[in-house]
């Protein structure tokens, strides 16, 4: 899905998400990084953070993993 398309995510799922930092002020400006493995948590308040700047990346894309990792 597109960044236009998420409005929402699965409670307890993962997805592989791409995010941008569009911070102009942090080294990490305009890049784009891979998360593989994302967790939604509640499906709510889903956000990437910086690692340099701590703010919140734009998340680009989502896509739900099929299937879902497992967890011990």
């Amino acid at each position: 899905m597109s960044a236009s398309d998420i409005t929402a995510f699965e409670p307890a799922m993962y997805y592989e998400v791409t995010a941008r930092d569009n911070n102009p002020s942090c080294v990490n400006f305009e890049q784009v990084f891979t998360v593989e493995q994302f967790y939604s948590n509640a499906g709510t308040n889903c956000f990437v953070q910086c690692g340099k700047c701590r703010q919140h990346m734009e998340i680009l894309t989502a896509t739900l993993l099929d299937p879902q990792p497992e967890v011990s």
